[in-house]
């Protein structure tokens, strides 16, 4: 059997720093529940029977190792449920973000194009119409990065489902 064990330096080094839920509604850092992900999807072939999550033994308090445990569970729930909606951008921002990055990608192609047809192939107009198309997709760059976020989101729903049922232990080290 594998181990499957996190270590983090305190408590709020789990969770997301800007979140003021109580602790047990909070989210875990992104990073984390990456981290828990991968660690899981690594042990396909011998699944641990539990989570351990390592914490400070200066930190220990009575009340916090059932509220870090329902914390956990809460995120993994929530992320379940968010991979289960396929291919959404989870905010209006983000949406937003890609239409205006769509548009000026499509009018940097547009200008690239007539630099191309106006200017006869000449060296310094050939570098700007590069440059423009080169700048156009570096826009896209983060609404493409959010897209392959939520396709690996939605192709690990599965996996965030089995994690939201797994028993967690909080260890004091």
């Amino acid at each position: 059997m594998a181990e499957f064990a996190i270590r983090a330096p305190s408590v709020d080094d789990l969770f997301d720093p800007f979140s003021t839920e109580p602790l047990e509604d909070r989210p875990l850092r992104d990073e984390v529940r990456e981290r828990i992900l991968r660690v899981w999807i690594d042990t396909r072939d011998a699944r641990p029977q539990y989570l351990t999550v390592e914490l400070p033994d200066g930190q220990r308090r009575d009340d916090l190792a059932p509220l870090v445990k329902e914390a956990i569970r809460n995120d993994l729930r929530a992320a379940y449920e968010a991979a289960s909606k396929f291919l959404i951008f989870p905010a209006r921002s983000q949406r937003r973000e890609a239409y205006v990055a769509f548009g000026f990608l499509v009018v940097c192609l547009v200008a690239s194009s007539l630099f191309d047809k106006w200017t006869n192939n000449e060296t310094v107009f050939v570098g700007i119409s590069q440059g423009l198309v080169v700048l156009g997709w570096v826009a896209m760059w983060q609404p493409a990065q959010q897209l392959f976020q939520a396709i690996s989101l939605w192709l690990s729903r599965n996996r965030y489902h089995e994690l939201a049922e797994v028993p967690i232990e909080v260890s004091w080290v």
